[in-house]
């Protein structure tokens, strides 16, 4: 692995894999060689057929049982084709060698076989797992879940607290195939980004090009079918320009350091007797007093704000102006969304706090309403772009409310990087694991200070480009189109890269010698 750049690894976690060992290399090699996207396609197209035809000779035309032809396919292993999940795997990462990541590629049924509990040559798995600065997870859906493959490999790293603790912090993202376009394939994407978060990774979904959702989503209806689903494609291309990008810029912040706080924002959003309130007193205090780096912490307490309901405008924001303008059609004067907007644009990092209690009777809650509103923020390209996010709970026994995993599903949506939720569990109104909480949070800073240090770096060497793509939303597809929404785009790109240029000059002190640059190059990333 080159120390110069990140690496990606991509596991494949169907028993349909093709490529193992040697057949792993030439495929990072193909990959690699691939200039054009239209280059990509063909390769995919092609390897796919080889599989297919892989699947005819082990018996599919003479009809027989499939696992006869599974039976023969293992005898017959090659060097080429791709299997549905491989397919897809390769996508998101030729977008990561696009973003100039170094790739790796392991196949997880050589470790997981069909018929051998426990796995195999695990140690040679986890190793390469330990070299990684990302891993991209590739699976088949199975109602609505993971591939037991990829349950199994999830076990193996719960199991090992050493390999646990190598993964912390580095940068997680999925890919899923399932036989339908709506064929669970968010929900597998969503329970896995719930798993790596929870051993302490950080998660992210696909880039602003395919409108940064929970990863790649592609259907396949029969073996070597993938490979014709171009938006699934898109979609898993894009994962893996995201991930690219966030381990590039976690890799980056080890050659700067914030010189000012690391700015912390806590969003109140539902609360029942001051109890939120009451415990993000104290974890502010705690957090200001105890961790490093130094943070600015701004608590908003939107359970006291007034928030008008999202209207769903089929043009939004209203317009295309720069990040300081308030661009929402809602204009009262009393919208805590208008009253706060330009905090908005200054977070490293956000925490989402709220208060699950049982008993629901004094319960005053702006959550939804203010998720709702944050739609102008998304789709104004992504004002939230690279802010680290950790739901913060404080949750009574018994409250059944799953707000952490809502929150955590709709952030990521932001292009956020996502970590583990953060909940208190509460009983008779008394937090029981307080310092499981705190051990929290302090890496919850620990991880967003790299974040926004890493973003600096990378800002002052090209400032990342990320524009909302509005897919299925055909007036506000024809609205962009027009010229003077085009120069408008250009004028607020230009505008946002000049105020988060200056920004990360401002902020970051090189180490090791390196000088920051003297001016910030303009350019397009992620």
């Amino acid at each position: 692995m080159s120390e110069s750049r990140a690496m990606i690894l991509g596991l494949s976690s169907s028993l349909r894999n093709a490529r193992f060992g040697a057949g792993s290399d030439l495929l990072i090699k193909d990959i690699k060689e691939l200039a054009t996207r239209e280059d990509l396609d063909r390769y995919l197209e092609q390897q796919a057929q080889i599989r297919l035809e892989d699947f005819v000779a082990a018996g599919r035309s003479q009809n027989l049982a499939f696992d006869k032809i599974y039976q023969n396919l293992l005898k017959q292993r090659s060097d080429q084709g791709l299997s549905n999940s491989e397919v897809v795997l390769a996508a998101g990462l030729w977008g990561a060698n696009q973003m100039g990541c170094g790739i790796d590629h392991v196949g997880l049924s050589r470790h997981f076989p069909a018929h051998t509990p426990g796995g195999v040559n695990l140690d040679e798995l986890k190793d390469r797992l330990k070299a990684a600065d990302g891993i991209l997870l590739s699976a088949p859906v199975y109602f609505g879940d993971r591939s037991s493959v990829a349950h199994d490999f999830i076990e193996m790293v719960r199991a090992d607290a050493d390999l646990r603790k190598n993964l912390e912090g580095k940068v997680y993202a999925g890919i899923s195939v399932g036989a339908k376009r709506n064929g669970g394939q968010e929900t597998t994407l969503i329970y896995q980004l719930l798993d790596f978060t929870a051993m302490g990774m950080l998660g992210v979904g696909n880039d602003s090009e395919t409108t940064s959702q929970y990863g790649g989503t592609a259907h396949a209806g029969d073996v070597g079918t993938v490979a014709q689903d171009s938006y699934g494609l898109d979609t898993s291309v894009g994962v893996g320009r995201r991930i690219g990008h966030v381990a590039s810029l976690l890799h980056k912040s080890k050659e700067g350091k914030l010189t000012d706080a690391l700015r912390v924002q806590v969003w109140n959003l539902q609360d029942a007797d001051g109890k939120a309130a009451s415990e993000i007193e104290s974890v502010v205090a705690m957090l200001e007093s105890s961790v490093e780096p130094k943070i600015e912490v701004t608590v908003l307490d939107l359970t006291q704000s007034e928030i008008h309901r999202c209207i769903a405008c089929d043009i939004c924001p209203t317009h295309v102006g720069t990040d300081e303008e308030y661009r929402c059609i809602v204009q009262s004067g009393s919208d805590a969304l208008k009253l706060n907007h330009s905090l908005f644009l200054e977070p490293d990092a956000i925490l989402i706090a709220a208060h699950s209690p049982v008993d629901r009777t004094n319960l005053v809650s702006g959550y939804q309403r203010f998720m709702e509103r944050t739609r102008y923020l998304r789709r104004g390209d992504y004002v939230l772009s690279d802010v680290a996010v950790a739901p913060l709970i404080w949750e009574e026994l018994g409250a059944k409310e799953n707000l952490h995993l809502r929150m955590l599903t709709s952030m990521v949506r932001h292009h956020t990087v996502m970590t583990h939720p953060i909940t208190g569990y509460m009983k008779d109104g008394v937090t029981l694991n307080n310092d499981d909480v705190t051990n929290d949070l302090k890496s919850f800073i620990v991880n967003a200070a790299k974040v926004a240090t890493g973003s600096c770096v990378l800002t002052n060497e090209k400032p990342p480009v990320t524009n909302y793509k509005p897919v299925g939303y055909v007036l506000s597809s024809m609205k962009d189109k027009e010229q003077e929404t085009i120069d408008r785009r250009e004028l607020a790109v230009a505008a946002r890269a000049k105020r988060t240029g200056d920004d990360a000059l401002r902020r970051i002190e090189y180490i090791n010698g390196k000088n920051a640059p003297s001016k910030v190059k303009t350019g397009s990333a992620s």
